[in-house]
């Protein structure tokens, strides 16, 4: 046998001068929003094939470097650890003695792997006439080693049999595969499954192609839009360079929940003519309610007309004056954020936006639907509490100011209700009529049934754990509590924009920077329901769009904010005064930032119900119940609406608020046809 020591360049004769490629340096350091690198160009890059002429293995994107030939028609492609061969190697599995470069010139079988060779280059131990090919001296280099943008050192795959560990990327354990650790930190591992994970890549989930990011630093509230899971910064994720979307890598095969994708686009999983009462929310509008679905459609010893020569009076049992049914009215003298009128009922204390209702004919600022003028008087078998009946009864009388809270929503009231005297248990109108089951947009697929939890449930809405009673889906573990189910209507009108709002289950698309309410002027978290002008692009916190009037601006408090607005069911009106303590009348308002701290508790007054002198600029919780010890007493003042003494008026309704003034070897997975970017998609 004859052996010619080989050099180098034995082994690397092309006519071109050899150029070394780095195929991840648009992967290095890369910002998801960065257009000065195109995504075709980070797909095909990842996407790279080409072969060794020396060990005639693949080189691919996991290698990160490789020489190719410097001419642009030239194929010729060259391994790094190929082109830098040492002359010398110590191989494991023949650790004995040094193996030599050397020239064979007839044929010959490598030692590792037995392949035949018709001579060429190989490793050989002239002491023991051991050989092996350059592809077995280079084989940990080629197979065993890659390299990953998501991590700063090479790593390695120590083991060809799948085992149980701990992926770093994801955070999960996987129960089998092959795993690539790194030599250096000794403390971090990848599954094969993510290492393969595609850079670049678009899904039925979202409109716009989402890119992998390795290095996050996310607000805690930011959650899985296929999950609702939250993110741990340490993990890998993927998130769109466009929108405030996010998923985790182990969500990207999820077909996920109908609330990820879109509105629409997916079969229910229930049979409408089994539900043929089944309510749909959210509800279009204000002007919807479901309380004329619950009426009593016979006499009603609530409301009776008074014969005073036919002049259309009613004596109500929960009001001292007469009232006027109003059949017919001007749009314009109705509810109508857009010209900052705001007319409610005092009743549900909901929008008065249709005919008829009743007006208080004395004017003193008193409303009511029609519809509230019949509900039942009782309710039997009532689902939060069935023990004992619930009886009708108004909370604010001519003379007191009342409010009380309801033991289902918690939202404090001082219109209609229900009450157990026995248990002073008390519900609101709205929760007296709560649905046994719902649809909601925001999960169609599947009902939402009327659920009672002692223990604590993360509303969907607004992002509050509470417990109690829900509207939920037990088989998607997706709960919306009382208020945020059935108070937040599909579209809103408020005068900071010219165009209805629409109520939006999670941030808007092509919208990555941050938002802020037009109402109160303080930072909107999307992830959080809100309404959104697409149009404008102007968006209002879910707890503001009730807040119609120059003077609510600064009611609302940030640190407040639960899904609706907390004095949703309070209607603010009318003048009270005190039993020779204070010289001046109060006003019943809502408390804004201007209003400063209670007099009495010396906390702020700010999104709470208050009494204020707006002469003297004092102001006092109406929880702190004050007036127990300075004896409150209500006093008449006389509203105009248009109507005179008998009968109806066409003139402007001028409602009177009173508000202050001052206000193995990886192989990318395929992506086939989503590799396209498709940008015209859009979800309504």
């Amino acid at each position: 046998m004859e052996f010619k020591e080989a050099q180098l360049d034995d082994l690397i004769q092309h006519e071109h001068p050899l150029i070394l490629e780095d195929l991840q340096s648009m992967f290095q350091d890369y910002k998801e929003d960065d257009d000065e690198v195109d995504d075709s160009d980070l797909i095909h890059a990842q996407n790279f094939e080409s072969k060794c002429v020396i060990c005639g293995l693949g080189i691919d994107w996991y290698h990160r470097y490789y020489y190719k030939c410097s001419q642009s028609s030239c194929s010729y492609s060259l391994h790094k650890s190929c082109r830098e061969l040492s002359t010398t190697i110590r191989f494991p599995a023949h650790p004995i003695h040094n193996l030599l470069l050397k020239k064979m010139s007839y044929s010959w079988s490598c030692g590792s792997c037995s392949t035949r060779h018709e001579g060429g280059i190989c490793y050989h131990c002239s002491t023991c006439d051991y050989k092996i090919d350059p592809r077995c001296a280079t084989f940990s280099d080629q197979t065993m080693t890659i390299h990953h943008p998501g991590h700063p050192h090479p790593l390695i795959c120590v083991t060809l049999e799948p085992t149980l560990s701990k992926c770093h990327s994801c955070g999960k354990e996987h129960d089998k595969g092959v795993f690539y650790y790194c030599i250096t930190c000794f403390n971090f591992s990848i599954h094969i499954d993510c290492v393969t994970l595609p850079f670049k890549f678009c899904t039925d989930h979202h409109v716009h192609m989402l890119t992998l990011s390795c290095f996050s630093d996310l607000p805690g509230y930011i959650k899985c839009r296929i999950c609702e899971g939250n993110f741990d910064n340490k993990f890998w994720l993927y998130q769109c360079s466009k929108c405030r979307f996010y998923m985790h890598l182990h969500c990207k095969t999820s077909r996920g929940d109908i609330f990820s994708r879109g509105i629409g686009t997916s079969d229910t999983n229930f049979e409408a003519a089994d539900y043929p009462n089944l309510l749909r929310y959210p509800l279009p509008d204000e002007s919807h309610h479901i309380l004329p679905r619950h009426v009593v459609r016979e006499h009603c010893d609530q409301i009776t007309l008074i014969d005073n020569n036919d002049k259309g009076l009613y004596r109500y049992s929960n009001h001292e004056h007469a009232l006027l049914l109003i059949n017919a009215a001007d749009p314009s003298m109705l509810h109508n954020p857009m010209k900052r009128i705001k007319l409610v009922c005092n009743g549900c204390v909901k929008p008065i936006t249709t005919t008829p209702f009743y007006v208080c004919n004395h004017g003193c600022d008193f409303l009511l639907h029609e519809w509230c003028t019949r509900l039942p008087c009782a309710l039997e078998n009532h689902p939060c509490h069935p023990q004992h009946k619930l009886v009708l009864f108004f909370s604010t009388t001519g003379t007191r100011l009342v409010e009380f809270r309801c033991n289902i929503c918690g939202l404090s009231c001082n219109g209609l209700g229900y009450s157990c005297s026995m248990c002073d248990y008390r519900v609101d109108v709205h929760c007296g009529f709560i649905p046994e089951r719902i649809t909601h947009e925001a999960h169609p697929n599947h009902v939402l049934s009327r659920l009672d939890h002692d223990a604590y449930r993360l509303c969907k809405a607004c992002n509050v754990s509470t417990r109690g009673f829900f509207l939920g889906c037990t088989i998607c573990d997706f709960y919306l509590d009382i208020k945020c189910a059935l108070h937040l209507p599909k579209r809103i009108k408020n005068k900071y924009d010219k165009h209805p709002l629409k109520l939006s289950y999670f941030p808007i698309e092509n919208h990555k920077s941050e938002y802020f309410c037009e109402v109160c002027e303080e930072e909107l978290i999307p992830e959080i329901w809100f309404y959104h002008c697409h149009a404008c692009g102007q968006s209002i916190h879910s707890t503001c769009a009730p807040l119609i009037l120059q003077s609510e601006q600064d009611v609302n408090s940030i640190d407040h904010q639960k899904g609706v607005y907390q004095l949703l069911n309070i209607k603010f009106w009318g003048l009270y005064t005190t039993s020779d303590h204070h010289e001046h009348p109060f006003s019943y308002l809502a408390g804004s930032v201007s209003d400063g701290c209670c007099k009495y508790c010396g906390h702020k007054l700010q999104s709470s119900s208050i009494v204020k002198c707006l002469t003297c600029k004092i102001g006092f919780h109406v929880q702190c119940k004050i007036w127990d010890t300075l004896g409150w007493k209500y006093e008449e003042h006389v509203v105009s609406y248009g109507y005179d003494r008998y009968r109806y008026s066409p003139f402007i309704v001028k409602p009177v608020t009173f508000y202050p003034s001052e206000v193995m070897r990886p192989v990318t997975q395929d992506i086939g046809k989503y590799c396209m970017i498709i940008d015209t998609r859009k979800i309504m």
